[in-house]
């Protein structure tokens, strides 16, 4: 025969509960975890969109990047320095195994209107339809500061993103081969000039 178990604390008979009954601590976490899930969110920020401030730091290559006669031209520059900051540093001077090609560049077209155009804009203004509802604002590829940012940052933020940086934009990342994502690269900067 079993012995009865006993409360190793107060070496007291252990309470059976009876059919139906929820123990006091289970309770107990039915209670607390819901708040700490909300307090999660709030902190992750999934509840609320987090604000997003440009990180102005200097990066060789972008010397005189504000400015420019396009009316936002400084915001642009700032949006550039932010990304560069999240791209890591040996990826800004990446560069193509071979440059791509004029048919490369023809076919980039096709997938940047199939792709980017939604939010970039079929001139790549940072005025697309799905764009106008983003924050930060799609890249302009006119932009000088885009124009004067190392191709191997473009590169980085097609092929990764940058929905899960630090950076929280709407861009997603692309799983396409690299010869494809460079050629997407330069109708980039052909685009804005």
């Amino acid at each position: 025969m079993a012995e009865p178990q006993t409360n190793a604390k107060t070496n007291e008979p252990a309470k059976a509960l009876s059919r139906g009954e929820i123990p006091r601590g289970l309770l107990v976490l039915f209670a607390i975890l819901p708040l700490f899930a909300l307090v999660y969110l709030m902190l992750g920020g999934g509840l609320f969109a987090p604000e997003i401030k440009p990180v102005a730091r200097t990066f060789q290559g972008t010397t005189g990047v504000a400015g420019g006669g396009v009316a936002d031209e400084p915001q642009r520059a700032e949006q550039v320095k932010a990304i560069m900051a999240v791209v890591p540093a040996e990826a800004h001077d990446d560069q193509p195994a071979t440059p791509p090609g004029q048919a490369d560049i023809t076919a980039a077209a096709t997938q940047y209107n199939a792709l980017c155009a939604v939010c970039h804009g079929a001139k790549g203004e940072g005025d697309g339809a799905a764009g106008a509802a983003l924050n930060p604002k799609p890249m302009n590829f006119h932009a000088r500061a885009y124009q004067e940012q190392p191709k191997g940052v473009a590169r980085w933020a097609i092929k990764n993103g940058l929905s899960g940086t630090a950076r929280r934009s709407g861009m997603p990342a692309f799983a396409l081969p690299d010869p494809q994502i460079w050629a997407l690269v330069e109708y980039t900067y052909r685009l804005g000039k």
